[in-house]
């Protein structure tokens, strides 16, 4: 009786040994490190937010969800960064509509229509409609939508001083690299596009490779855009949309309570970024007129006819190329129902 004790508490022991053992590599297992990235400068408003709300997902998810913010476009441009997600490289990205484009076209119908949205206010109104088509267009191409947000408009800065369409058809103009539905566009309309990934402006515009260059203003400060580009047409271009997107593979290794705690936290950081980049849009042109001598021109009358009268132009050629045509269709349908409702 004694040996069979003796052989009972061994094999006992045995058996928590190894469970132990088995637990250590499963919890591992469940441990989910998202690299992130962005083109969103280092130290920016967006970066802080960024790196909060991986605090509070390490918190949450306790210990669970970690990520790494990799900030200021080190790891290329919004092209790049789709094709690194798509291979593991990188597993979560805060990205513009231009590179959600590169997920699902559909996304263009926001951000890549000149002179569209009249106002932020209706801007708004046409991502909160909007947002489940896209989310589920997007989910199906393999990534997951955490947070949407806008950081204003785009303006356009350029070497030499440029009021209307005429003007800009004489520089050569910045495009982003890959986007061959807009190279294509702006061909048509009589401009020279110039292909280029967004990590090379700066030094683009140094070369004379470019001399025109559509950019939110908190982008050309910190690239110090002002000194190539010491001109900027006020005028409401385009907004400049973007997302917090995470690989469906890794998404859905995670906890779903977890997975909801992850997503409000991302919301949050959505606000933050979108009241965050509106306000430095605005503060950007104030600090770059005053401290570095930018020349600010104001796009209105016969110019902004003209621009607006361009924009017209591109609509037909923009639906079903750039933008899918029942997206196209939706997103104008929605902009008549607000102004209907907010004559």
């Amino acid at each position: 009786m004694r040996v069979i004790s003796k052989i009972g508490k061994a094999v006992l022991a045995l058996a928590v040994a190894v469970s132990c053992l088995s637990l250590a590599p499963d919890a591992e297992a469940r441990k989910q490190r998202l690299r992130l990235t962005t083109l969103a400068p280092k130290d920016s408003s967006f970066h802080k937010s960024l790196l909060r709300m991986g605090q509070e997902w390490k918190k949450d998810s306790k210990g669970q969800a970690e990520l790494m913010v990799f900030a200021g476009g080190i790891q290329g441009g919004e092209s790049a960064m789709v094709d690194r997600m798509r291979v593991n490289q990188i597993q979560a990205a805060l990205i513009s509509g231009v590179g959600l484009a590169e997920i699902d076209p559909a996304v263009a119908g926001l951000q890549q229509i000149p002179l569209l949205y009249r106002s932020l206010d209706e801007l708004n109104y046409v991502m909160e409609k909007m947002a489940p088509i896209l989310e589920e267009r997007i989910r199906e191409k393999g990534f997951v939508v955490l947070t949407w947000l806008d950081s204003g408009w785009v303006r356009i800065f350029s070497k030499d001083t440029l009021a209307t369409p005429a003007d800009m058809a004489k520089t050569k103009l910045f495009t982003w690299s890959g986007d061959e539905p807009q190279t294509n566009l702006l061909k048509k309309l009589g401009f020279r596009p110039v292909p280029i990934d967004s990590t090379e402006i700066s030094s683009s515009l140094q070369t004379g490779l470019i001399d025109t260059v559509p950019m939110p203003p908190f982008f050309a400060l910190a690239g110090q855009v002002y000194n190539t580009a010491p001109h900027m047409l006020d005028l409401n271009y385009v907004p400049l949309v973007g997302a917090l997107v995470v690989t469906e593979k890794v998404w859905d290794r995670i906890d779903p309570e977890i997975q909801v705690k992850m997503k409000k936290a991302a919301e949050k950081a959505g606000r933050e970024m979108t009241k965050s980049g509106r306000a430095e849009n605005v503060d950007s042109v104030k600090i770059m007129q005053k401290d570095w001598g930018l020349q600010v021109l104001k796009s209105e009358g016969d110019a902004l006819d003209a621009w607006q009268e361009v924009s017209n132009k591109a609509y037909p050629i923009i639906r079903d190329t750039t933008v899918p045509a029942e997206v196209f269709d939706k997103v104008l349908e929605l902009l008549e129902e607000y102004r209907a409702e907010n004559q």
